[in-house]
């Protein structure tokens, strides 16, 4: 498995998050107010700082396979939930890939 399919992953959960992110941007971006919910799933579900340190831990690492060895377990989820729709183990129909944004959300939650 390469970084590669991480990076696809991670560009699936984003393309999965934009329209939604977008418009709460625009609103605060018009000094409108957003629902403390929504402030929430900005600042949790929306963000993906942990998906590109994932990446970046192990593009960095002196051997990928000993990055992933090291990974804790919040890490793991992540690493597990980028690489499902980034292409290991492509799901085979549409309904599967939104199954899987949704435990990339969960993950970090979790």
């Amino acid at each position: 498995m390469s970084l590669e399919i991480l990076r696809k992953g991670l560009a699936v959960f984003k393309k999965h998050i934009k329209k939604r992110k977008d418009v709460l941007l625009e609103h605060l971006k018009q000094s409108e107010k957003i629902s403390e919910e929504d402030a929430d799933w900005l600042d949790n579900q929306a963000n993906h700082v942990d998906e590109e340190a994932l990446i970046h831990n192990l593009e960095t690492a002196s051997d990928y396979e000993r990055g992933i060895s090291r990974l804790d377990s919040k890490q793991k989820e992540l690493f597990q939930s980028l690489r499902e729709p980034g292409g290991e183990g492509n799901p085979s129909n549409k309904r599967k890939r939104f199954r899987v944004q949704d435990n990339i959300l969960k993950a970090k939650i979790g």
